[in-house]
């Protein structure tokens, strides 16, 4: 029987995006990222990570605003890819709900995993250690049988053994970072501008129709909000399920944030080139125009008819500033050589 625990871990903030008056990591697999790498290395970049691993350009609506669809997306390829356009190799184990035949055989190899991982001082992103959220597994008892953690909030918590896995969602999904994978930089700049617009153009895996990602996913979210506008009109906000208002700050803060991540990644990969300084000016326009939604929702106040189609008309600048920017990127891609 064995245990260790890593010592001195924080849960990353990106206090540099808080002074110039942004979220900062909103996200909690990219956050959980941030921490491990920070952890480990010593350092992070938080911006190259968001733009880099295209979180930055991604958006995903539900028709009900629920906050399942910061997570509806093809796991096996874009959260190790994330770890890669950060500059390492990685290790994915995962096992899915309909691969009941395989559970236990995934949770030992798992497990063994974790153990060499902290091991060789490496924090372990996990999916669902608290509240369907990723966080970080920072150690193991094997008297207790229980994973030492960091949640999505910073908090220390334990899992046990035989929840990993099937914590609330019958699903498997552990990242262990392995050595740096030396991709070439204009490669990695390449990619992420070619997820920013095969993302707009919905070639990623989408449960669709009721998430919608992309363009068309800025016409639902106003939708949502032109649709409440009229129940409150109507007289008959108290048929809104509380939930409504706190999920609108999550979706508000979750791609407030990464549009502010947009802006400044491109512009810090720019090196002069007008197409990248004009897409982040345009995902300049998209954050401000998504502002106001955080800084109304954050204060958990009540919303007015009035101020509800006020939000929707924002979604919608938003989205045409988002379209600018990415015609821009297009003409990039169009002129890089070869």
């Amino acid at each position: 029987m064995s245990k260790k625990i890593l010592e001195n871990i924080e849960w990353f903030h990106d206090d540099e995006a808080v002074a110039r008056g942004e979220l900062g990591l909103f996200h909690s697999y990219m956050s959980s990222l941030a921490t491990v790498i920070n952890y480990r290395e010593g350092t992070v970049d938080p911006t190259a990570l968001m733009g880099a691993s295209g979180f930055a350009f991604r958006i995903i609506i539900n028709e009900t605003l629920c906050p399942s669809a910061f997570s509806v997306f093809d796991w096996e390829n874009i959260l190790p890819e994330a770890v890669k356009q950060a500059g390492f190799k990685c290790r994915h184990i995962s096992r899915l709900w309909h691969e009941a035949d395989v559970e236990e055989v995934r949770r030992q190899e798992a497990h063994e995993a974790i153990v060499k991982g902290i091991g060789k001082n490496t924090p372990v992103i996990a999916w669902d250690i608290d509240s369907t959220e990723w966080g970080i597994i920072i150690g193991f008892d094997d008297d207790e049988k229980l994973y030492h953690c960091l949640n999505f909030m910073g908090q220390k918590i334990t899992l046990p053994y035989d929840k990993l896995g099937k914590n609330g969602i019958d699903i498997l999904s552990i990242i262990i970072l392995g050595n740096k994978n030396n991709r070439d930089p204009r490669k990695i700049c390449h990619n992420a501008i070619s997820v920013a617009v095969d993302h707009a153009e919905q070639k990623e895996w989408m449960d669709r129709p009721k998430y919608q990602d992309g363009l068309p996913a800025f016409d639902l979210w106003s939708s949502i909000f032109e649709k409440w506008a009229l129940i409150e009109k109507a007289g008959k906000g108290g048929n809104i399920s509380e939930d409504i208002p706190f999920f609108a700050r999550l979706y508000a803060g979750q791609y407030y944030s990464a549009r502010c991540y947009a802006c400044d990644y491109l512009k810090s990969i720019a090196n002069g080139n007008s197409y990248l300084l004009e897409a982040s000016a345009h995902y300049k326009k998209v954050s401000d125009n998504l502002k106001p939604l955080w800084e109304h929702f954050v204060r958990q106040k009540p919303v007015s008819a009035g101020e509800l189609k006020i939000f929707a008309e924002l979604i919608k600048r938003a989205k045409y500033e988002e379209e600018k920017s990415l015609a821009s990127l297009e003409k990039y891609l169009v002129c890089l050589p070869g």
